[in-house]
């Protein structure tokens, strides 16, 4: 509990309205999407970067652990204030400040919601790619934290591609612009880059320059059911390994597909070890060439069942069936651990294979989806959370893909990020030279380590 003289400081920065303390907003603030728990001391909400600032200076002149948050839809944990302190929200500060359609660019304040953003820019003809699957929710702020994806990752990339500058409040209360943010006429290192994926720990995003992109003149969806994770992984590895490049490309294992068929009852084929789902877009004359060199790839590896897309409505429905899928999982058990580790795309089948095979040794269900086009695979291992037995199962499975995935190269996170979840493996997925100038880094931006303390480094 914080000290009163704090408590009235913090309400008079940013008003009484916006300082929660009670038990039951505590506990809601002590979660994100990851299964880690700890409650913080003060959620205090703010509106604007003077009151952010504000908040900085006084965490720091008390020693007092800070992490900023947007929608809590993390599933590493970054968001969970694992040592106390203050839960700074910034999903009040969600303002579109400007679109500039002839220039490409949104400037936007962290607390912005992904789908919002999208819905805003669609009358410009313009999209933001990055969709994370809780687009419907996480924030442009959180998105930048974990250096979120989603399914167009595939083409367009991650958040990294898509950032022209930022506004960021540094540890030490001070403010930095970045990249095209810094001021103009001034050359200097562009230094944008490191806030990506850094998880809240090198300091508080207040302001960002989104790269837009133009709405594609058209799009073609289609799925196909394969008898196999491998022939299926097969095919995902052979359609990029010909230089074609889907917008989409994504994969749901047999687990996912009945459970979303029982959920909505779409009609899909029970019986398939996988679903691929696929969509091209770009100029009309360019799709029909590269949907059917798809098809035929797929043909090649004994797909069944291959569906075009007629209509926006078809397409939306395959689209419900793959944006369900985790919702869906709950039919099955309670809760789950999601992982995003990510192979090179020729490794995806081994990869598969291996995480259906751990599921088996741990006598656990692994629900298997994929953004598979470009290696990143989302294994559910599902759990009861009454049942420690059962769950420590759980966490020894995820060893074992964690460890597998560096075996093959690969990385621990595709865009859930670090956070608490992954910070054991840290060790085995980066040299002691490469933890050493991380750490310093950080203690060069947050020398009292204080800024979401305990996550991404052992410090």
């Amino acid at each position: 509990m914080l000290s009163q003289p704090i408590m009235a400081k913090l309400q008079q920065i940013v008003g009484k309205a916006n300082v929660l303390t009670s038990p039951r907003a505590l506990e809601v603030y002590a979660y994100d999407s990851s299964p880690f728990i700890h409650p913080p001391e003060a959620v205090v909400f703010a509106e604007n970067k003077e009151q952010v600032t504000a908040v900085v200076k006084l965490a720091a002149e008390h020693s007092l652990p800070l992490v900023p948050r947007g929608a809590g839809t993390c599933l590493s944990g970054s968001a969970v204030p694992w040592h106390g302190g203050i839960s700074l929200v910034l999903t009040k500060m969600n303002r579109i400040l400007d679109i500039d359609p002839l220039a490409g660019t949104a400037l936007v304040e962290p607390g912005v919601v992904n789908l919002d953003l999208q819905n805003a820019l669609e009358p410009y003809g313009l999209m933001f790619p990055p969709d994370p699957a809780s687009q419907k929710s996480a924030t442009i702020g959180g998105n930048i934290a974990q250096c979120a994806g989603g399914i167009r990752g595939v083409k367009f990339g991650v958040m990294k591609n898509h950032v022209l500058g930022l506004e960021v409040v540094l540890p030490d209360g001070e403010t930095v612009t970045t990249g095209m943010l810094a001021p103009a006429g001034q050359f200097a290192p562009d230094f944008t880059g490191i806030f990506h994926g850094s998880e809240g720990t090198f300091g508080i995003v207040t302001k960002v320059l989104l790269k837009l992109s133009p709405l594609p003149e058209k799009t073609m969806t289609a799925s196909a059911a394969f008898a196999s994770l491998d022939e299926a992984g097969q095919a995902v590895s052979t359609i990029i390994a010909q230089g074609i490049v889907p917008t989409t490309l994504e994969m749901l294992d047999n687990t996912l597909i009945k459970a979303v068929d029982d959920f909505l009852h779409l009609g899909l084929p029970r019986d398939a070890e996988a679903l691929l789902l696929v969509e091209v877009d770009g100029y009309a004359v360019e799709l029909e060439r590269q949907m059917d060199t798809i098809r035929r790839i797929f043909a090649e590896n004994n797909a069944r069942d291959f569906k075009m897309a007629k209509d926006e409505e078809e397409r939306q429905k395959l689209w419900l069936a793959r944006r369900s899928g985790n919702g869906a999982l709950g039919r099955i058990k309670p809760a789950y651990m999601v992982q995003d580790v990510t192979v090179p795309v020729h490794k995806l089948p081994e990869m598969l294979r291996f995480v259906a095979k751990v599921a088996e040794k741990y006598n656990i269900v692994i629900a298997q989806m994929a953004h598979a086009g470009d290696g990143n695979l989302h294994p559910h291992l599902l759990y009861s959370p009454d049942d420690p037995e059962e769950y420590h199962r759980v966490e020894e499975a995820s060893r074992e893909i964690f460890m597998k995935t560096l075996a093959l190269e690969g990385t621990l996170t595709g865009e859930h990020g670090i956070g608490l979840e992954k910070l054991p493996y840290m060790q085995h997925a980066f040299s002691p030279a490469d933890l050493e100038f991380m750490a310093i880094v950080k203690k060069a931006l947050d020398p009292t380590l204080y800024f979401n303390k305990g996550k991404i480094l052992d410090l």
